[in-house]
């Protein structure tokens, strides 16, 4: 029997922020251990005004315990950082805020002849309907060429 996906954590603010780390007056590192499963660190740059917005998203889901709402631009950059196959870090552009399952202005990458790495087209967002759709071909990339 397989066993469950472990849970998020639910944790006080204050315990929360001791995985995060200010670099600069504008980057952050999420520390392995914010989300379980991290395979990488996150990062994330922004500008006070949207520092101050992740973190009220952040202070707001731990005084609701995690429940209702979206999930916090900060948590789904971790979350991304937990994804099979991921390299290097998970990155949240200045642009970040929650989105739908990866954050908003969130991009990673992944090491493809790894068997367990994903892809996914939620990396590309659907809040502004990017108009981008997998689809699957017999082209090759290295070419442009059909097969």
């Amino acid at each position: 029997m397989e066993s469950a996906a472990p849970l998020m954590p639910v944790r006080l603010y204050q315990d929360e922020l001791k995985y995060i780390e200010k670099l600069t007056p504008n980057s952050f590192r999420i520390k392995k251990g914010f989300v379980p499963n991290m395979q990488v660190e996150g990062i994330f740059y922004v500008n006070s005004h949207l520092e101050n917005l992740m973190m009220e998203e952040l202070r707001h889901s731990c005084q609701s315990k995690g429940i209702g709402g979206f999930l916090p631009g900060v948590k789904q950059i971790a979350n991304v950082a937990s994804l099979p196959g991921i390299v290097g870090r998970s990155v949240g552009l200045p642009d970040v805020h929650s989105g739908y399952g990866f954050a908003i202005g969130n991009m990673a990458a992944f090491d493809m002849s790894n068997p367990e790495a994903v892809v996914s087209p939620g990396g590309v967002g659907f809040d502004i309907n990017c108009g981008v759709r997998p689809s699957p071909r017999d082209w090759f990339v290295a070419d442009g060429h059909r097969s």
